[in-house]
């Protein structure tokens, strides 16, 4: 793919890249202290459309990256990149590791990112 996804974790910011060039970015929510979003390299493992909820917005992506303390993520211990019911916590640290943004970024990020693409959370 010539995608990749840059987490900004102290500005609170997400950023599409295509071919090293910013084609997205939005705002986001990421974990709190006792729950932490991880740093890494990791990569979208899948996209998820059937766990549509209020809770996880109306598009969800599985990562390989795996939380170190706790998660309520589908399948347990994975990160994921979701919507939310509460946009109005965003930009902020309110998960439990996993990466929240409002629901209309989450459908333009679904229509930009292929799954395989790799994540830089820094």
């Amino acid at each position: 793919v010539t995608t990749r996804l840059v987490i900004d974790r102290r500005r609170l910011v997400a950023t599409l890249q295509r071919d090293g060039r910013a084609v997205w970015r939005a705002p986001i929510g990421i974990g709190t202290d006792a729950a932490p979003t991880p740093a890494g390299v990791f990569f979208v493992r899948n996209r998820l459309s059937r766990y549509r909820s209020p809770f996880y917005g109306p598009v969800a992506f599985g990562t390989s990256a795996r939380s170190a303390t706790l998660t309520d993520w589908p399948g347990g211990g994975f990160i994921g990149i979701h919507g939310t019911d509460r946009p109005d916590l965003i930009p902020g640290r309110v998960s439990h590791g996993c990466i929240r943004l409002r629901n209309a970024a989450i459908l333009r990020l679904a229509r930009l990112m292929p799954v395989g693409t790799p994540i830089r959370i820094i």
